[in-house]
């Protein structure tokens, strides 16, 4: 091989090598890039947090209940007074809510969704016409003398009535009823009680139900004139209800931080608390919920984070594998520029011996 021959070998042997370098170079740029990749989809995923299973123990309290007479109160909080009532002697510690089981008078609706109303307008032996629901023979207010005793124990279940229920047709009447009395008047003017007809329940409660036009709905003639349409009646009774009061109290408690007894304020009874524990289901499976919730949510991004990675590792191995192959190939030419550089010292060398004398 002749020296220029051999000079325009080692040439393009360099350019190849440099090449070979710059590649090299870029894919080091492309690892070091898919490595800060990496490093960030890892501190995501550390910054993640692991959702964690709700314990019955956050849904569960304590209750205390304690027994006056014959009504059991259940204690919904106790909270810390805010200020002390010494007007009796007594300092107060704690600022109580508690249930109790109050006797209210109510107005009760029904549904009679088949009445089988039907009118008898000439009834035997003299008597006075009335109306059938079902087998119930009803009775008109009308008919009962207004100073009797049975008289004002229907007009108190009406006027009931017509406080829990006054959009009711029963309640409208009633007022219409109520508002048409006047005492003052000379003579008096007589409500008509006509349109209010009763009868007694198999619980013996007085249901109350009005008669009407046969197009106003919920009245004796509608029910008539459409017998599948339903009919209600309303009757009044004493009933239980929960209601909230609130009371400043003396609570005494155990060494372990129980409450053991209460006073009420403005009484000078103890009683004693019985504690029992209490879970809110409800709200335990709500929490419950939600946290199978997280925890798919959070599985999924753990998901797409290691499928990220792996995609990453898998391009690093590619570009590894190809830096490997530029690394034999650089040892190559490196090698073959040695033996070009070789003979072109020979080359030279041979060159001037020639003119040496």
């Amino acid at each position: 091989m002749g020296l220029a021959a051999s000079q325009a070998r080692w040439i393009s042997l360099a350019a190849r090598k440099t090449n070979v370098e710059y590649e090299g170079q870029q894919i080091n740029q492309a690892r070091t890039a898919l490595s800060n990749q990496s490093s960030e989809l890892w501190n995501r995923l550390y910054q993640m947090k692991v959702p964690i299973p709700p314990s019955t123990s956050d849904f569960t309290k304590t209750k205390y209940t304690f027994d006056v007479g014959d009504s059991t109160k259940t204690i919904v909080n106790i909270q810390s007074a805010s200020h002390y009532d010494e007007e009796d002697g007594i300092t107060y510690n704690a600022y109580v809510t508690y249930t109790a089981d109050v006797v209210q008078y109510k107005g009760i609706r029904v549904t009679n969704s088949n009445p089988q109303v039907q009118y008898v307008g000439n009834p035997p032996d003299g008597k006075l016409p009335y109306y059938m629901v079902g087998t119930k023979e009803l009775t008109c207010l009308s008919y009962i003398p207004k100073d009797s005793d049975e008289f004002a124990i229907y007009t108190a279940a009406l006027d009931q009535i017509a406080e829990d229920w006054p959009d009711s047709r029963v309640g409208k009447e009633w007022a219409k009823v109520k508002a048409s009395q006047d005492e003052e008047a000379d003579p008096p003017v007589e409500p008509d009680y006509s349109n209010i007809w009763f009868w007694n329940d198999k619980e013996n409660e007085i249901n109350f139900v009005t008669k009407g036009d046969p197009a106003q709905a919920d009245t004796l003639e509608y029910s008539i004139a459409y017998p599948s349409e339903a009919l209600h009646s309303y009757y009044s009774q004493n009933q239980f209800v929960k209601e909230e009061l609130s009371k400043y109290a003396v609570v005494d408690y155990d060494a372990t931080g129980r409450a053991k007894s209460i006073q009420l304020e403005k009484s000078s009874a103890v009683y004693p608390l019985e504690a029992s524990t209490q879970t809110d289901d409800d709200a335990y499976a709500d929490a419950m919920n939600q946290y199978n919730y997280y925890k798919q949510v959070y599985e999924h991004r753990v998901q797409e984070i290691n499928a990220r990675t792996e995609q990453i590792q898998t391009e690093d191995r590619t570009l590894e594998l190809r830096l490997k192959q530029l690394d034999t190939e650089q040892n190559a030419l490196q090698t073959e520029m040695d033996a070009v550089h070789k003979v072109i010292s020979k080359n030279i060398e041979g060159t001037f011996k020639t003119f040496e004398s």
